[in-house]
């Protein structure tokens, strides 16, 4: 049978590590998904103990969790209902986004590498992406004047991940003002993309930029820092301009009311999210040693994600992983890196030892 489905999507082919498993993974630790292994927050599992089946039995209606975003933020920036969309993580948030913005033809702008499942789905409309190179001889550091020498007003969305996926670095906050400002002129709209921004101060969010620049969208989740990927629960914090137009196609009822009831809790759990940061900064320079073939590109201590890359091309870091038991991200699902660089998560504190003794063996290859 011949049947027509959408052609943007029958021309591309996914390039995402984000993939649903086809059974039991062949590894014993885990260093791959962005999840939080670190510790749990004590206040998701108090909420955890308070659900009730009869919560389960109407939609999803409660605001609590809105009620509880808007704490959250009210030193960085006054929000309202209209301003929050609830979504299943913030993918689901920037699925909404792209649907909500693109077609065929249009162009985006970004940095590679990021995360590669947001790039797959701008493609997936027929759009040109231009991804610019954070550049190998500068530790894969981002730069903000290569972003602006690339923005043109043919840019319909830039899309900035901070922290950035796969290195872990965290953007300054200057520089994510100094593309707003730029974009701003062209009527370019700009998502800045904090799956991880619990693991940095929140000072350093978007979201105090938020009322200064109506062409700005922050999407957050509670499946990193706050460790509830399981959930899927996530937002975003967008202009009230959008808020009509996001209407007409968001789903109302996409965040459960087991996930709004302890999410609302969670957040504000807050003295969790300075431990967090602490013990992961803790772990996380245990791996920062005068590597002899290994080398870490430019990151933050605190984020829960490095990208780790042989200086031997034709090593496949993440196979060599495999054949220790360690699951990581290969950087294969990622542009403008390639086989030889891996993104790799701070495993659980006890297989640290186990990971580090990995990386001594394949710093000898």
């Amino acid at each position: 049978m011949n049947l027509r489905i959408n052609r943007s999507i029958a021309e591309q082919t996914k390039v995402s590590y984000a993939i649903e498993s086809a059974g039991p993974l062949p590894y014993d630790i885990d260093c791959g998904e962005g999840i939080n292994t670190v510790m749990v927050p004590p206040a998701a599992k108090q909420a955890f103990k308070e659900l009730d089946f009869e919560m389960m039995r109407p939609y999803p209606h409660s605001v609590d969790v809105k009620d509880s975003i808007i704490q959250y933020w009210k030193d960085y920036c006054p929000l309202n209902y209209k301003r929050i969309v609830l979504c299943d993580g913030s993918v689901g948030g920037l699925y909404l986004l792209n649907r909500l913005f693109l077609e065929r033809g249009d162009s985006v702008l970004g940095i590679a590498p990021q995360f590669s499942e947001y790039v797959t789905d701008v493609r997936m409309y027929g759009t040109n992406v231009t991804g610019v190179p954070l550049k190998k001889e500068n530790n894969y550091r981002f730069s903000v004047e290569d972003l602006l020498a690339a923005l043109t007003p043919d840019h319909k969305l830039i899309y900035i991940d901070n922290p950035n996926n796969p290195t872990g670095q965290a953007i300054p906050l200057s520089d994510i003002e100094t593309i707003l400002a730029a974009a701003n002129k062209n009527g370019t709209a700009v998502i800045i993309d904090e799956a991880y921004g619990e693991y940095i101060p929140k000072k350093n969010s978007a979201v105090s930029l938020l009322d200064k620049y109506e062409n700005l969208i922050v999407a957050r989740t509670f499946s990193k820092g706050f460790g509830l990927a399981g959930l899927r629960a996530g937002y975003l914090l967008i202009p009230e301009c959008l808020a009509p137009y996001i209407a007409n196609i968001t789903n109302p009822y996409c965040m459960t009311e087991f996930a709004r009831s302890v999410a609302s809790k969670t957040i504000l759990d807050e003295s969790f999210l300075e431990i967090l940061q602490s013990k992961t900064a803790e772990m996380k320079k245990q791996m920062y040693r005068p590597w002899k073939n290994l080398s870490i590109a430019h990151t933050c201590d605190t984020v829960s994600i490095s990208m780790i890359t042989h200086q031997n091309p034709e090593i496949d870091l993440a196979a060599e992983f495999a054949k220790r038991r360690i699951l990581v991200i290969s950087g294969n699902d990622f542009e403008n890196i390639g086989q030889n660089s891996v993104r790799l998560r701070i495993p659980e504190e006890k297989d640290m030892p186990a990971v580090l003794k990995a990386m001594e063996e394949i710093d000898q290859l």
